[in-house]
């Protein structure tokens, strides 16, 4: 049998390899909901990659005033990326992503299953 720890250092390295590999296989396309905002705007078509901008403008300004939400949130890492890095800056943000969300579960689990 695997011990936790090997199993443990396995797991997190598969994770890093996923997160080295994702800007590189990834596609460069709006998808999810980004996708289906623009389309339901008629930005972008429903299929397809093309989008215009002039429209998306349009209909990022009319959602705002239909709702009246300004809201907007500076990422760390806009767009999974750190600035003037092309794609290992994109492999970067990933990979210190993943090393912060590994962290977090790390340390959770250990508050959660303390013993007093």
């Amino acid at each position: 049998m695997i011990g936790k720890k090997t199993f443990l250092v396995a797991g997190i390295a598969i994770a890093l390899i996923i997160a080295a590999m994702a800007p590189f296989i990834a596609s460069s396309n709006p998808d999810g909901l980004e996708s289906a905002f623009f389309g339901i705007f008629g930005a972008k078509e429903l299929e397809g990659s093309t989008l215009d901008e002039e429209m998306a403008g349009a209909a990022e300004e009319e959602v705002t005033a239909i709702t009246g939400n300004e809201f907007s949130f500076n990422s760390p890492f806009p767009d999974y990326s750190i600035g003037g890095l092309a794609k290992s800056g994109e492999t970067a943000a990933v990979i210190i992503g993943t090393l912060l969300v590994l962290g977090i579960a790390l340390g959770l689990s250990r508050i959660v299953t303390r013993k007093e």
